[in-house]
């Protein structure tokens, strides 16, 4: 007797492999129902059978419910394995064409930022992979029918996490191309500083009281000040951006090395990781020296 048909043109290997792996957790293997295979037209077919005595055995409600369920999950982890990354792919090529040359980077990108919460139970995760929904939604499907199409089910049943998936395709892609901006701006800053004519062998940052900082050469001379009046100078700024001013000094200064004293003061540590990024292997983080306690207590 028939209990289950699952027909799919795209990734029927895939469905029956995890279905397999599902039916290993059922303790009962002799309810577990034979499998032959049909294909018709482009769709291959898993029809699933049972010897009717198992019907007569009080075994009913595991071919109506139980059954259903394993094979849900199954299904579950196809779309989310499979299927949820082609409608990902199409969805980028129909409205990011601008990115066909490095769809595979960004498909990664995206990739990682769904997986990485998939087993993450709360729904106010933005990427979370909404795997409890769609398993509910199988078996809703389930409750009604023994006849299952896949491509039909993802088509007209998941409407809404294909929508929910394009909202999460644009703030990925506005992140990914601010991070493109981003290295475009260190690659920029980094060429500066190889053109630069350096005007310190050395230069310390120190971090003071409040998340504040100041700049001190070789000679451990201040020249905070010094370096704020040419920033004004230069940029005609009478309020001052701190991190702009910075990045601007260090830029101007085009040091050989750069040691950074009482980081633990330092508020604004993503500045200073740009900072590093710009200055690769010029960069020293002080655990501690006489240097670091005498600045915290002036």
């Amino acid at each position: 007797m028939v209990v289950l048909t699952i027909g799919a043109i795209k990734y029927w290997d895939k469905i029956k492999e995890q279905i397999d792996i599902e039916f290993e957790k059922i303790d009962q293997k002799e309810l577990i129902p034979e499998c032959r295979f049909h294909k018709k037209g482009d769709i291959h077919f898993l029809i699933f059978e049972i010897d009717e005595k198992n019907l007569l055995d009080d075994n009913g409600s595991f071919y109506t419910e139980g059954l259903k369920y394993y094979v849900s999950s199954a299904i579950t982890n196809i779309i989310l394995n499979y299927t949820r990354f082609d409608i990902i792919t199409e969805i980028l090529e129909n409205k990011y064409p601008r990115y066909m040359s490095e769809n595979r980077k960004i498909l990664d990108t995206i990739k990682e930022f769904f997986t990485e919460n998939d087993n993450n139970d709360s729904p106010h995760v933005f990427n979370y992979s909404y795997r409890k929904e769609i398993m509910n939604a199988l078996i809703d499907f389930f409750e009604d029918n023994n006849e299952f199409i896949y491509e039909g089910f993802v088509q007209f049943r998941m409407k809404k996490y294909r929508e929910i998936l394009e909202r999460a395709i644009d703030f990925i892609v506005k992140e990914y191309e601010t991070q493109k901006e981003y290295k475009e701006f260190l690659r920029l800053l980094k060429y500066f500083v190889d053109v630069q004519e350096m005007k310190e062998e050395s230069v310390h940052i120190v971090g003071i009281k409040n998340g504040q900082f100041k700049l001190y050469d070789k000679d451990k001379k201040d020249i905070t000040n010094r370096c704020k009046e040419e920033f004004i100078q230069d940029f005609n700024h009478k309020d001052i951006n701190y991190d702009d001013f910075l990045v601007s000094a260090l830029i101007t200064i085009a040091p050989k090395q750069i040691i950074i004293h009482n980081y633990q003061e330092l508020e604004n540590r993503p500045i200073f990781e740009t900072i590093i990024n710009i200055f690769q292997g010029k960069v020293t983080i002080c655990d501690e020296c006489d240097f670091c306690i005498n600045s915290i207590e002036k």
